[in-house]
């Protein structure tokens, strides 16, 4: 095997850099990578969610960690697993992560570790590992040669693979050491030696083999005591059955379980744009990945904002720092200057009823965006709503961080404390009602694993092409919860994830638009809801809503339609089949 997905779990980040440094082969070899996994047990009394701010400082601390780590060729990542068992969180990571070989730092030796739940934790994952396991004590010592005791058990190959992998990282000799019992028969032995030597023809460095007659039966954990130099101790996993269930966000789940999932994700999965405010460092991991980014501005009569919007993104994003790669204005026919400001401003701007005209055209900022996935060129695409008046190029780079630094993440949504105006007034919190009172009530009830998200309806999100472009897109008020909807059921909950945008200041709806929003977006969930369970609940629902006006005293009701329709993936389209596979601009 030439490549390795190593995952290295630690309860103390800060202690990692001997084990690093011993693994490095691993990490090195070519079409390697690995995680460096901080684990946060909670005590079984406490829920999950209160780790948010631990795993913060856990990802801080990896960051730094893995930017040192980044100076080799190998590339390491950092992840944060709360738990209230940590065993079963680095299974779980395991699984998540697609890793071939486990890395666990023995609690033995100098300088180490003799925490008593870490010792548990190491003593479950080898007692039935979930993949191969490599149990370490690391050693400063440089590696001159490494020796391979071996007596052919179902390790042996895992071990003389991790050796070799080693002698060519460090030019150290390999010694394989043939240990047999002095009491098997001569016709045994001979068998042995014949399995060994067979064995050892699949080594590809040079290498001395030996043989010597030994009473094997001496504790692991003596081994690692008394062995000079670094020690390493493996063991091969029988086959794994992946246990990633595509209808996993719809299993049978006791209250307990599902609540556990949803503190779980709410803890990992939470970030804040500060955590990303180095935008060099997501330069340097945007060119390491090799992906291009796309910034989408929808539009609809933003005069009094878009210019202050596109030359902030433009400024910090494209002039200063090279993150984004285009920047394009998405507009739904404005009748006032914005197209003009934004042109002026660089950008280049469409009119969403132009794209895939022969699909028809509807209104609604979902149109909009859908069709904005034929335009937009990048591997990852963020779109930001244009009203808002305290932007901030955060409104960008903390939406696109996660996806930069996790690449189990394909989603994210920002949310931000929104303040509510009344004429001159301003109260601090009072914006997103209709999450409040429609979309976070409806997530509960019937999409429970979907409940930690703060702000399941904010204009601001992220995310990778391959996975957007796989989703249907409504095309007016439920656009954002039916992505949401759609991406959790197809990719699951662990790839969404969410972040802390600061503040955000706009300009509030009336109470009389925001009913029409909500009455579009309980639609949308009824929809899904009815997918899950094969049934057409949309039927039955009545989509004319009476709107109740009221002057002075008199009262009259205005019946309105309203029903998003539902775009395909944008990959079943054929334009945009033929445009992405031969390369060109699909807007061309």
């Amino acid at each position: 095997m030439s490549h390795y997905r190593v995952l290295i779990p630690t309860t103390n980040p800060a202690r990692t850099g001997p084990l690093l440094k011993t693994v490095s082969p691993f990490l090195n070899a070519e079409d390697s990578r690995g995680t460096l996994l901080g684990v946060i047990e909670m005590a079984p009394e406490r829920p999950l969610s209160e780790g948010v701010e631990v795993a913060r400082a856990y990802r801080a601390l990896l960051s730094r960690i893995t930017r040192y780590a980044e100076r080799g060729p190998g590339e390491l990542l950092g992840q944060v697993r709360i738990a209230h068992v940590a065993a079963q969180g680095i299974r779980e990571a395991v699984l998540e992560t697609d890793t071939n070989l486990l890395i666990l730092e023995a609690g033995t030796g100098h300088g180490a570790r003799h925490d008593g739940l870490w010792v548990n934790a190491v003593e479950d994952l080898l007692v039935d590992p979930p993949c191969d396991v490599a149990l370490v004590r690391p050693d400063a010592t440089p590696i001159r040669s490494v020796l391979v005791p071996v007596r052919g058990g179902p390790s042996a190959e895992l071990a003389l693979r991790l050796a070799c992998t080693v002698c060519k990282e460090s030019s150290a000799e390999l010694c394989v050491l043939h240990v047999f019992s002095p009491r098997i028969s001569d016709e045994s032995r001979a068998r042995e030696e014949a399995a060994f030597v067979k064995l050892a023809a699949k080594v590809d460095v040079p290498v001395r083999l030996m043989h010597r007659p030994m009473v094997l039966g001496a504790p692991v954990t003596r081994l690692l005591r008394r062995l000079p130099g670094s020690v390493m101790v493996v063991k091969t996993a029988g086959p794994v059955s992946s246990l990633k269930d595509p209808d996993r966000p719809f299993r049978v789940e006791n209250r307990a379980a599902a609540g556990e999932r949803v503190d779980r994700w709410f803890a990992e999965n939470t970030f804040h744009s500060k955590e990303f405010a180095d935008l060099r460092r997501l330069v340097d991991l945007k060119q390491r990945q090799g992906v291009t980014i796309s910034l989408g501005l929808p539009t609809l009569n933003e005069q009094t904002t878009i210019g202050k919007v596109v030359r902030t993104f433009k400024h910090a994003l494209m002039d200063r720092i090279p993150l984004l790669d285009e920047i394009v204005v998405i507009d739904s026919g404005s009748s006032d200057r914005t197209i003009a400001i934004a042109e002026r401003a660089g950008v280049k701007v469409v009119q969403h009823s132009e794209i895939l005209s022969r699909y028809g055209v509807f209104q609604g900022k979902g149109e909009a965006l859908w069709k904005s996935m034929f335009v937009l060129k990048g591997d990852l695409i963020c779109w930001v709503d244009t009203d808002i008046s305290n932007i901030h190029a955060k409104f960008v780079y903390g939406l696109l961080g996660p996806l930069l630094t996790d690449p189990e993440i394909h989603y994210v949504k920002g949310f931000y404390r929104r303040p509510l105006a009344f004429g001159t007034e301003i109260q601090a919190q009072g914006g997103g009602r209709v999450t409040e009172l429609a979309a976070r009530p409806l997530l509960n009830l019937f999409f429970p694993e979907l409940s930690g998200l703060v702000q399941p309806l904010s204009g601001e999100y992220a995310g990778r092409r391959r996975v957007l472009e796989t989703v249907p897109f409504f095309t007016g008020y439920g656009v954002e919860l039916g992505l949401l909807l759609s991406i959790s059921e197809a990719y699951g909950l662990r790839s969404i994830a969410q972040v802390d945008l600061g503040m955000r200041v706009h300009r509030n709806q009336t109470l009389f638009d925001l009913s029409k929003m909500a009455f579009a977006i309980i639609q949308v969930g009824l929809k899904h809801l009815g997918d899950r369970h094969r049934i057409h609940l949309l039927e039955e629902v009545n989509k004319t809503m009476k709107l109740i006006h009221y002057e002075d005293e008199r009262y009259w009701i205005e019946q309105k339609e309203i029903e998003d329709q539902e775009r395909p993936p944008m990959n079943s389209v054929p334009e945009y089949f033929l445009a992405r596979h031969r390369g060109g601009d699909p807007a061309e």
